[in-house]
């Protein structure tokens, strides 16, 4: 009975906090930066329904292969959720079990609400995509049943996913019904994993390799001709890197390599913790890396900014959020620009994270008010 009033409150505690959106992306890399206290909530009082088939699977291989690293037990995690284990069900993939296929096919949120319904305790639900994500009407196929599920079960989080790369640019149909989710998530204030933005960046989040054309398997297109794999160069040049160490680990990673299996079994720990309850300090994490095609002066400013881009933007959305992650201002631009004026903050003296986010990536800068 105590078990079941703490997952209400922590769900009710997502709820609360939903006046922004949960987005988990590259940013979320650190196992570090997740304070132990929020992975032991996690695994104590999360109950996980997972749906997905093999490009699903990446996210759970990386979490094997980060179980076989760290050999204290503090990323364990079972379909059953034994004694210090995160409780993770996984549907039955291709068969005709709970949760089986992916939320590609037609009748998946039906199956949702017969695994809900058969076991009341599971507070989280997540479905993956295989690849169908531009061969549906994302809105009706996806986007309206999830936020009818929500509606219809309040006590549980729901998580959303994008698609996988497909190798076609921020031009692709993929990529599009991408955004539409993000956007949509961004909206309405969603919990976003952000499946296709994890895998087009390399743990040195210097180079955004979907606008040179990546796939699902890393491979892209070189600028001088030819093609090249991020994630099998990167291992190549950083063997002694404890990310090399643990895709060494990696028994499989479906379609693709396994250092891009690795970081979405990292990304999912800040998902369930996130989930857990636990609130980044935006300042102390230490994988936010201020983009140089941002320009924000003045800085430190007083009342008001201007945004200054090297590249045009199309309809970016602005977020600013102070060193408890709590979002403070928020605007949505519509057109294509690459300069524009903030002049209505009114915000306390201290320090903050803007976020700017277009319809092919995002930037951070830090901002100090005085």
């Amino acid at each position: 009975m105590r078990k079941s009033i703490v997952l209400l409150l922590i769900i009710a505690s997502v709820n609360l906090r939903a006046q922004e959106a949960i987005i988990i992306g590259h940013n979320c890399l650190n196992l570090e930066d997740i304070p132990s206290e929020w992975i032991d909530n996690a695994k104590t009082n999360l109950y996980i329904g997972y749906g997905h088939t093999s490009h699903g699977s990446q996210i759970t291989s990386g979490m094997n292969a980060i179980e076989a690293y760290y050999t204290d037990g503090n990323y364990d995690w079972s379909h059953t959720g034994g004694e210090g284990e995160l409780h993770l069900f996984e549907g039955d993939g291709y068969g005709d079990g709970y949760l089986d296929h992916d939320c590609g096919y037609t009748g998946w949120d039906t199956e949702t609400r017969e695994y809900l319904d058969l076991f009341p305790e599971c507070n989280v639900i997540m479905w993956s995509w295989c690849g169908q994500v531009n061969s549906v009407d994302v809105s009706n196929h996806y986007l309206l049943p999830m936020n009818q599920l929500e509606t219809d079960y309040p006590d549980v989080a729901f998580v959303y996913m994008t698609g996988h790369l497909e190798g076609l640019g921020t031009e692709g149909s993929i990529f599009e019904a991408n955004q539409e989710i993000r956007d949509y998530c961004n909206t309405n204030n969603k919990i976003l994993f952000d499946f296709a933005d994890i895998e087009k960046y390399s743990p040195d989040c210097d180079t955004n390799y979907q606008e040179f054309y990546a796939n699902d398997e890393c491979n892209y297109n070189l600028p001088q001709g030819g093609t090249a794999n991020w994630a099998d160069n990167w291992l190549l040049n950083n063997p002694d890197n404890s990310l090399a160490q643990i895709s060494q680990l990696c028994g499989s990673c479906a379609h693709s390599v396994s250092l891009n299996c690795v970081k979405k079994g990292i990304a999912s720990w800040f998902l369930w913790a996130r989930i857990a309850g636990w609130e980044p300090d935006v300042t102390g994490v230490n994988n936010i890396r201020e983009d140089n095609k941002l320009n924000v002066y003045p800085n430190p400013f007083k009342n008001e900014i201007v945004v200054d881009f090297k590249k045009q933007l199309k309809n970016p959305c602005i977020i600013i959020v102070d060193t408890k992650g709590e979002l403070v201002y928020k605007k949505q631009i519509n057109g294509f620009v690459n300069t524009f004026n903030i002049s209505d903050l009114n915000i306390a003296t201290g320090v903050y994270i803007i976020q700017i986010y277009d319809e092919t990536d995002q930037y951070m800068k830090k901002l100090i008010k005085y």
